[in-house]
């Protein structure tokens, strides 16, 4: 077994080794000034506790949300409606309240005006079964629902090729929607 005796040149014994030893010391502790481990973690830790809180910020008004997706809904359904009532032939009335919509299909015997239509009894609509792409539905919004048709009692897809609501505006109490009718037909939602 070698044994280390110390030199002239040797850190214990004081020599030019340790002062080169002290020098390479201090060049390597210059040359190594990058980021620890636990910086590093740190950094991320805060990018993502930012990203969660812009995410956050950016994806809440839940409300709006929900308004604006029963609206796009709608207006899908009002093109459907329309296309269902020149195929069949018989006029699609939309029925809605606070709570939800539906559509249901007039007679074909008696048909009157909307607003007629509301206020006699004389024929019941036949509302669209389940397995139906216009059958009943509850608003998604947590509130009720305030709706409004322009022109009033246009809630009634006829068979002619462009009927039904100019406008309708679905308004929670915070937010509001608006569906509007174009001269083709279409239907487009705009906040």
């Amino acid at each position: 077994m070698p044994i280390l005796v110390p030199g002239p040149n040797s850190p214990a014994a004081g020599g030019a080794g340790a002062r080169r030893e002290a020098a390479g010391t201090i060049a390597r502790a210059a040359r190594e000034q990058g980021f620890s481990l636990l910086e590093v973690l740190v950094v991320l830790a805060i990018i993502g506790i930012a990203a969660t809180t812009v995410s956050i910020g950016a994806f809440s008004g839940g409300d709006a949300r929900a308004l604006r997706q029963d609206a796009t809904r709608l207006a899908q359904l009002f093109s459907v409606a329309q296309a269902e009532a020149r195929n069949g032939g018989r006029p699609i009335v939309w029925e809605y309240d606070g709570g939800g919509y539906r559509f249901a299909r007039a007679p074909r015997e008696l048909f009157l005006p909307a607003g007629m239509a509301r206020r006699t009894s004389f024929a019941p609509a036949e509302p669209f079964g389940d397995g139906s792409s216009l059958r009943p539905r509850s608003w998604t919004a947590d509130r009720s629902i305030q709706v409004r048709v322009d022109p009033p009692a246009a809630n009634v897809f006829s068979t002619e090729w462009i009927s039904g609501p100019l406008a309708v505006e679905l308004h929670d109490g915070q937010n509001t929607v608006h569906i509007l009718r174009s001269g083709n037909g279409q239907y487009r939602v705009q906040p």
